[in-house]
């Protein structure tokens, strides 16, 4: 446990320089800013059939399915949340990444259907999600579209598992079609905390043109909530690619802790 206190630490003042530097996410920030406005602007449909919500969240790191969006750095992320009584919603969430080219900014815009099937317990999801990445050069097809069909189940108030099938006709970078195969848990303890996990596979159809195979990845993770407004975590992620499996022997593919602090209203 030492070792990773310190671990957090030493990344928190990585992120302090990562600001100090200007390697910042100005327009991360800004689009958050102009988030928290349409949310505070919404308020007056509290006691409507539409339901507004915002969160922001702090990480030493932003894994994506196994793999570090952001170079192993630390990431700024929010986003806002409309939903319908009748289980239609939209949403759209940004962070920070770093990729080749410049591209330092993610936004993903999404929408789609939920609710129960029956009285049988079992929740259904049906979504779309776009992912853009503002400042992509022309000739690089970073932005790409994501189905999604979401299955789960509460055994107790305390107690829930999920399934979720995703597919694209073209993974990012224009790589062809991309299907990806997840399950997780999720169980409450006492004094507010949790622990979850997850595991999931990811197919590209051309891998050479990706820069890996397809992957497996997982996740473990403990969460406590904070004076009822915020919520951190810690989780261990990574994936079963090697170093030279990952894009040539990039080191974003590897095991790591990752310690996040985040709030949501």
């Amino acid at each position: 446990m030492l070792t990773i206190n310190i671990d957090i630490y030493q990344e928190f003042l990585k992120y302090k320089k990562y600001l100090r530097e200007g390697n910042n996410m100005k327009k991360v920030m800004m689009y958050l800013l102009a988030c928290s406005s349409m949310l505070i602007s919404s308020m007056a449909f509290a006691d409507s059939p539409h339901e507004f919500s915002g969160n922001v969240a702090l990480s030493t790191d932003y894994v994506y399915r196994g793999q570090s969006q952001t170079g192993n750095d630390p990431s700024i992320s929010g986003g806002l949340d409309y939903a319908h009584s009748s289980g239609f919603y939209l949403g759209t969430w940004a962070s920070n990444v770093n990729f080749p080219d410049n591209v330092t900014s993610e936004i993903d815009v999404y929408g789609g259907y939920g609710g129960e099937i029956g009285g049988s317990g079992i929740s259904y999801d049906l979504g779309i999600l776009y992912y853009i990445y503002p400042g992509t050069p022309t000739n690089v097809d970073n932005n790409f579209i994501e189905g999604s069909l979401g299955l789960g189940y509460s055994f107790t108030d305390d107690f829930s598992v999920g399934a979720t099938f995703r597919a694209t006709p073209d993974w990012q970078g224009s790589t062809g079609e991309g299907y990806n195969y997840e399950g997780s848990f999720e169980y409450s303890l006492p004094a507010d905390f949790a622990i979850s996990a997850s595991v999931g596979h990811q197919t590209v159809d051309e891998n050479a043109t990706w820069g890996s195979p397809d992957w497996t990845y997982y996740s473990v993770g403990l969460s406590k909530t904070l004076f009822g407004a915020f919520d951190a975590s810690i989780a261990y992620v990574g994936s079963d690619l090697s170093k030279a499996e990952c894009f040539g022997g990039v080191n974003i593919c590897e095991d790591r802790a990752v310690f996040t602090i985040s709030s949501s209203w």
